[in-house]
């Protein structure tokens, strides 16, 4: 092969890695928004529900989730990870009631959307959980649950995260 192409190949080779690299690291930051140190209300009300704390671990490649309730007792953690294998984000959930979640998917029209199945000995139930940051710098947070394999929701969280350090 003639050295040119040689280095031709060589450099469209590094060309495709580099955009294939680049894609790959804006998919680790699709979940950015979420990361502060929030007060949670409940949806547009007044009422503060929790305080949440979201932050970049791992050499940004992973994120933490530290929530406490401010009227009881409960508290809970997630960490959250793109998953370059099988292209979706994923969360581990841990609360002290002894829940857990194992939720998977991907930011779609300006949402991150995870869910999961869960069978239990009533059938399957269904979590799909929704971020979306808003227009004035705060996330909406909405849990659904389903247990009629999604022909109906019934929404079991909905809270508004507003950053603790505006107040």
């Amino acid at each position: 092969m003639h050295p040119i192409a040689k280095l031709l190949l060589l450099f469209g080779f590094c060309f495709l890695q580099s955009t294939a690299q680049d894609k790959s690291n804006d998919q680790y930051r699709a979940f950015d928004f979420w990361i502060g140190e929030w007060n949670v209300y409940k949806h547009n009300t007044d009422s503060i529900v929790g305080k949440s704390k979201i932050e970049s671990i791992i050499d940004n490649k992973a994120i933490r989730e530290t929530y406490h309730s401010t009227s009881s007792k409960y508290q809970g953690t997630s960490l959250n990870k793109y998953n370059p294998r099988t292209n979706q984000w994923e969360q581990f959930w841990v609360d002290n009631s002894g829940l857990t979640l194992h939720l998977q998917g991907n930011l779609k029209h300006r949402k991150m959307i995870l869910q999961n199945e869960v069978v239990t000995k009533k059938g399957a139930l269904l979590n799909k959980i929704e971020w979306q940051k808003n227009t004035d710098d705060t996330v909406r947070q909405t849990w659904y649950q389903s247990t009629d394999k999604g022909k109906n929701w019934n929404i079991i969280f909905d809270g508004d995260y507003k950053s603790s350090k505006s107040n």
